[in-house]
C-alpha cells in the first residue's frame, strides 16, 4: 500500500480538479484518480466543444443574414469538417492547462485508472492500493439512454460522440428539448441541417419562466426547428440510410425520419464499479445522496458535482468541489443554492436566477411585483440588429420595509443577446441581498446592453415608468427613456 494521503479525489472533471486544487492550496497531501481524460465532460464533450460549435453556427447565420447591415455576401458555404476541426482545436487549447504536469507542479499526485473502495479509507486502482483520511467522489455523469424499442440496435449520437462527426447530417432527429438538445438543434439548423426535436414533456422549457419559454419557442421555430412536444418515442429502426423514429402524440402514431439521431435525454450519475455498496454509501435514483455539507452516508466520504444528481452545471460542480474539499479537511460549511444562475446558450441566450413568476406568486402571493422590458426598448439591441428578447424582474417586499427601495429580488429572467452575461447583475444583487433599486440607481454605460437591466428594474418605480411624448411606441408600453431619472432606492 502506498503512503497515506490526506485527501483522495476520484474523478478528474471540474468538481474533482477543483477539490484537488483546493486541497493542494491548503498544503495537504492529495491524490487525484481519474479514469478518463483530465478536464472531464465539460472540456471534452460538453461546455467547450458545444459552445465552439454554436459559435461557428452563429458566424454562418450572421454572414447569411448580413444584408440586414447593408453588407452583400455573394456566397456563404459551410465547410463542416473544418468546423469540427476548429471545435477540437479549442478543446486542445483549454485542455493543455489541465494536464498532469500542471497538477504535479501544484503538489497533486495523479493516478490514472478506475478506483474502487476496498474500505472507507482504502482505494484500489489497478494493482495498487492507496489510503486516504478523507475521500471526495467526483465521477460525474454520462448521457442517459432512454428505454426505446430498437434504440440499442441503431447507431445514435450523444454529446460524447456528436463532435466526432465529419459529415454534416442532412436531417437530424433530436431526442430531448432541454439545454443540450436545443443548443445543438439550433446550431445544426443554422448550418443548414433539417432538424426535428422530440420531447415527452407537455410544455416547452418547463424550468423557465412561462413568458421566456413562450418567446423562445417562437424564436426557435421561426429559425426552422420543428418541435414535437408531448410526443412519446415508441421505437427506432434503421431502413437503408434512414433512421425512423415512431412517436405517439395527440394525433396518434407517426414516423419521423433522419439520417442521424442525437439522444439528449438527460444524464445518469457515474456510480457503477466504485464499490459504494461495499462501504455503505447510499445511492439514490439521481446519484450519490449527500447532506448540505456534501457528506455521504459514510463518515469521511464526500461527493461533489454531477454524481450527486443535484444541479448539473459546471459552475455548481466547481462550487461543490471546493466546498467538499474544505469540509473534508478543515471546516464545516453548508452549501447554499439560493443564488444559482442557469444559462442555455441558444441565440438569443436564456438565463435565469431565482424564482419564476408562478413560483414567486405561490410563495409570496400579492406581495410580488413584476417588471418586464423587451429588447426592442434597448438601444444597443437595435444598433446590433438583435432586438428579440425580454428582461423580466420579480420582486417582493421586505419584512418591515415592504417595497421601499424596490424590495428584494426574488428572480430575474432574460432571453436576449448576452443574457448569460447580463444575468450576473441580478446574481450579485441577490447574493448581497441588495435593494432592487440599487441596480436602477447604478450608472450604466450607454449604449451597452446592460442598460436594459437598469431600464427593466427602473420600471418598478414611478420615475422609471415616466416617458416623454416622442418616445418609440414600444417604449410607451414597456420601457423607459434613457434620460429618465433613476430612482433613489434608499429606504426611508
Amino acid at each position: 500500500m502506498s503512503d497515506a494521503f490526506d485527501l483522495a479525489v476520484i474523478g478528474g472533471g471540474t468538481a474533482g480538479l477543483v477539490a484537488a486544487q483546493t486541497a493542494a492550496h491548503l498544503k495537504r497531501r492529495v491524490l487525484l484518480i481519474s479514469e478518463g481524460p483530465l478536464g472531464g465532460e465539460c472540456t471534452w464533450n460538453g461546455c467547450v466543444p458545444s459552445k465552439a460549435f454554436i459559435e461557428a453556427a452563429s458566424v454562418h447565420h450572421n454572414a447569411a443574414n448580413a444584408d440586414r447591415f447593408g453588407i452583400r455576401v455573394a456566397e456563404v458555404r459551410v465547410d463542416f469538417p473544418a468546423v469540427m476541426e476548429r471545435v477540437h482545436h479549442v478543446i486542445d487549447q483549454i485542455a493543455r492547462y489541465e494536464d498532469e504536469a500542471h497538477l504535479a507542479a501544484t503538489g497533486i499526485v495523479v493516478r490514472r485508472g478506475r478506483a474502487a473502495f476496498v474500505d472507507a479509507r482504502t482505494l484500489q486502482v489497478g494493482d495498487d492500493r492507496f489510503s486516504a483520511a478523507r475521500v471526495v467522489v467526483c465521477t460525474g455523469s454520462r448521457p442517459a439512454i432512454p428505454a426505446i424499442d430498437g434504440l440499442g440496435d441503431v447507431p445514435h449520437l450523444t454529446n460524447e460522440t456528436v463532435f466526432e462527426l465529419r459529415v454534416q447530417p442532412r436531417r437530424l432527429l433530436v431526442l430531448g428539448a432541454g439545454a443540450v438538445g436545443l443548443e445543438l438543434a439550433q446550431a445544426f439548423v443554422r448550418l443548414g441541417t433539417d432538424v426535428d426535436v422530440i420531447d415527452v414533456a407537455t410544455s416547452f422549457l418547463p424550468r423557465e419562466d412561462p413568458d421566456i419559454a413562450a418567446l423562445m419557442r417562437e424564436i426557435l421555430e421561426s429559425e426552422g426547428i420543428r418541435l414535437h412536444l408531448a410526443a412519446q418515442p415508441l421505437r427506432v429502426a434503421r431502413t437503408g440510410s434512414d433512421i425512423e423514429l415512431t412517436v405517439r402524440d395527440a394525433g396518434g402514431e407517426r414516423v419521423l425520419c433522419g439520417d442521424q439521431l442525437l439522444v439528449a435525454a438527460g444524464r445518469t450519475a457515474n456510480v457503477d464499479g466504485l464499490g459504494l455498496d461495499t462501504v455503505g454509501v447510499r445511492v439514490e435514483e439521481q446519484g450519490i445522496a449527500v447532506d448540505s455539507h456534501l457528506r455521504t452516508s459514510v463518515s469521511g466520504i464526500f461527493a461533489a458535482g454531477d454524481v450527486t444528481g443535484m444541479l448539473p452545471f459546471t459552475h455548481v460542480a466547481a462550487y461543490q468541489g471546493r466546498l467538499a474539499a474544505h469540509n473534508a479537511l478543515e471546516r464545516q460549511q453548508a452549501a447554499s443554492y439560493r443564488v444559482i444562475p442557469w444559462v442555455i446558450f441558444t441565440e438569443p441566450e436564456i438565463a435565469h436566477v431565482g424564482l419564476t413568476e408562478p413560483e414567486a406568486r405561490r410563495a409570496h402571493g400579492d406581495a410580488v411585483r413584476v417588471a418586464t422590458l423587451p429588447f426592442t426598448a434597448v438601444d444597443r439591441a437595435l444598433i446590433t440588429q438583435r432586438p428579440r428578447g425580454l428582461i423580466k424582474v420579480i420582486t417582493s417586499g421586505r419584512p418591515l420595509l415592504g417595497h421601499a427601495g424596490g424590495g428584494a429580488i426574488l428572480g430575474a429572467h432574460i432571453a436576449g443577446p448576452g443574457a448569460g452575461e447580463l444575468i450576473h447583475e441580478f446574481v450579485i444583487g441577490m447574493q448581497v441581498r441588495a435593494f432592487t433599486g440599487r441596480l436602477a440607481q447604478a450608472v450604466h454605460a450607454y449604449p451597452s446592453m446592460s442598460v436594459g437591466v437598469q431600464q427593466a428594474v427602473a420600471r418598478l418605480f414611478d420615475s422609471g415608468r415616466a416617458t416623454a411624448g416622442e418616445l418609440r411606441e414600444d417604449l410607451l408600453s414597456s420601457g423607459v427613456s434613457r434620460g429618465s431619472t433613476p430612482p433613489d432606492p434608499t429606504p426611508p
